[in-house]
């Protein structure tokens, strides 16, 4: 019996490179489709975490920074102004330098003070803040301890007058030292960038050479303030106390997300950016008194001739410090250490008290 023979006939192999052709037209298409869709995931992805972080920090700076009832911030590094006006990085170790930042804000604003009682403010800590952003934007702080100065006028019997003042400096000590505030955790995958003010990121200006980036589509922008003064800088004070959170991906082998590029810092996609603004509640009303009309009063303690300077009242009841009217800027509770960030750097170190 004859089997009848059936005929299979396959693909050629001019069809199946036709096919695979065609499949890869649909997937090419399919992945240009998505593009956008992972773009917006992406940003997704990090506005999430951007949310979560400054959530967290602003939460810290609230629960701190506003009640201060004093606040000295130095911007880029702990710095001081040095004869001529122009600001100096303090030298040393970063221990000494934050003590010696302790030191300008207690010997400024604690020197022969009272509380709202006109009891002297004999001791107090103070804090250090440092924001790192050359580390991530890790935030650390220390703790000092300080032990109040006075200014005091001895007897002089050739004038038969208190006119020989005298000054008794503060003394600081450290409690602690760089101590993480804000978990690790938010630093895994991103970093964060904190400036001053109120700042937008925009497309970076013509004329800036951008990085060669490793993967293409890579989009920059750059921190622009959005208040501003007459020369660009953003407008940092006491009365504009904000801060502005950028974050962005860790660096990924030899691909780096944030640059600075003559003089502005440029982040490459994805990031994103965030203000949080603070109103300082206490740095015109901690100190108040009885005795005083406003802050331009201060106690003087008066040595030798029945007075003693150790007391705040002394043994005879009648003989009561008294209160003299201070130069004008005398005391400054709220100061900004070049808010241009003239002497450079990209730290910034918050120096605060709060009330006992």
């Amino acid at each position: 019996m004859n089997k009848s023979k059936r005929n299979i006939k396959g693909f050629t192999l001019v069809e199946l490179i036709v096919v695979m052709a065609v499949f890869g037209l649909i997937m090419l298409g399919a992945l240009r489709l998505l593009d956008p869709v992972n773009r917006m995931m992406k940003s997704a992805s990090i506005q999430e975490s951007n949310t979560a972080t400054v959530d967290n920090i602003k939460r810290y700076f609230e629960g701190t920074l506003r009640y201060a009832n004093a606040v000295y911030v130095h911007n880029g590094d702990l710095k001081y102004y040095a004869t001529g006006g122009m600001p100096t990085v303090i030298g040393g170790s970063e221990e000494d330098r934050q003590k010696e930042a302790v030191q300008a804000l207690v010997d400024n604003v604690f020197i022969n003070r009272v509380d709202e009682s006109d009891t002297p403010i004999t001791n107090g800590t103070a804090y250090v803040m440092k924001i790192d952003n050359d580390n991530q934007g890790r935030i650390t702080e220390s703790v000092f301890s300080f032990d109040a100065g006075y200014k005091y006028k001895q007897w002089n019997p050739a004038t038969s007058n208190w006119d020989i003042e005298q000054t008794r400096p503060a003394n600081v000590s450290l409690v602690s030292f760089d101590q993480p505030v804000i978990n690790d955790v938010y630093y895994e995958n991103y970093s964060i960038f904190v400036s001053l003010g109120y700042n937008t990121m925009q497309a970076v200006e013509a004329g800036i050479a951008l990085p060669t980036p490793v993967e293409d589509k890579q989009y920059f922008g750059q921190i622009v303030p959005e208040k501003a003064d007459a020369l660009g800088n953003a407008i940092f004070s006491p009365s504009d106390f904000a801060f502005t959170f950028t974050t962005y991906k860790n660096q990924n082998g030899t691909k780096i997300y944030h640059h600075e590029i003559d003089g502005k810092h440029i982040f490459g996609s994805p990031y994103s950016s965030a203000n949080a603004s603070l109103a300082l509640l206490n740095i015109n009303s901690a100190y108040g008194g009885s005795y005083r009309s406003n802050l331009d009063y201060y106690p003087v303690r008066r040595d030798g001739n029945g007075y003693n300077p150790t007391d705040m009242v002394d043994d005879n009841a009648d003989l009561k410090w008294d209160y003299e009217k201070m130069p004008d800027g005398a005391v400054t509770y709220a100061r900004v250490y070049d808010s241009n960030n003239i002497a450079g750097g990209n730290n910034i170190y918050i120096v605060y008290t709060l009330p006992e």
